[in-house]
């Protein structure tokens, strides 16, 4: 019997074989980028460390998430012989700490190295409270914040708690809103029909006021994102009707990062 088969051939590169470090330390660590609480890292925030590369190949190297960052770097090393290699951050970080990493080679020859990044504390963040109410831009920027806990908010009520004003000047609007329950609010989803219930009222620049159109289930949902140390940080979106009326406008895009009281 003669058989037709066709050899499977497997031309998969080897990995590359590497060393990192010099002990615990990673050689010739070097940040770039400045690491700040509650600021998201971008390319711009690298560690650059020295390899030793015994022989060519596919490399990949990651750290050990911490204090809500880590770092990473997936390549080829086409030459021997020492050599630099850039990981990028990425995630945000938590809190005002000098956190200790470890490189970790996920090819290579197993070993692993450390670096340290001083994680600092600098002014406000790019706070930001907006949203489109019936296709309109409107920023609530002004005087914007946020209480997040078992002690009642500026509205009376415990739990998240989000409150700014019309940036335009003398303007009367603003808006606020939350979820109401007995303590600090997780990060997660929550509307007006949830468990933990979402409230919203938006007051316009005529001194109206705006509540959720109950005839739309659920009518508003407020996406928590993230809870920082010193912010929160998410999104909003639903339906609004005039208090004690029948006028109706939507709620798009809304996103904010403010401060915690």
């Amino acid at each position: 019997m003669i058989c037709s088969c066709n050899k499977v051939t497997d031309t998969s590169a080897p990995l590359a074989q590497y060393s990192l470090g010099n002990g615990d330390s990673c050689t010739g660590a070097t940040l770039s980028g400045q690491f700040a609480v509650d600021t998201p890292l971008t390319t711009l925030n690298t560690v650059a460390i020295t390899v030793k590369v015994d022989s060519v190949g596919p490399f990949w190297i990651v750290t050990n998430t911490k204090n809500g960052i880590s770092f990473s770097q997936i390549g080829t090393f086409t030459t021997t012989g020492i050599q630099t290699v850039v990981l990028t951050g990425t995630g945000t970080p938590i809190a005002t700490d000098t956190t200790t990493f470890t490189i970790t080679p996920k090819s290579g020859l197993g070993n692993s190295c450390t670096f340290s990044v001083p994680v600092i504390s600098y002014g406000p963040p790019r706070y930001y409270l907006n949203g489109y109410f019936n296709d309109n831009y409107e920023n609530f920027g002004d005087s914007a914040g946020a209480t997040n806990g078992a002690l009642a908010g500026p509205s009376g009520f415990p739990g998240l708690e989000i409150t700014g004003t019309d940036t335009v000047v003398n303007s009367t609007g603003h808006i606020d809103f939350g979820i109401s329950y007995s303590g600090p609010v997780s990060p997660g989803n929550y509307s007006d029909t949830s468990s933990l219930p979402a409230y919203f009222t938006f007051t316009d620049t005529l001194g109206n006021a705006w509540k959720p159109d109950t005839s739309f289930r659920p009518a508003f949902t407020i996406s928590l994102v993230n809870v920082f140390k010193g912010s929160v940080q998410g999104t909003f979106s639903g339906r609004l009707r005039i208090e004690n009326g029948t006028d109706s406008i939507s709620v798009t895009n809304g996103a904010f990062l403010v401060p915690l009281r």
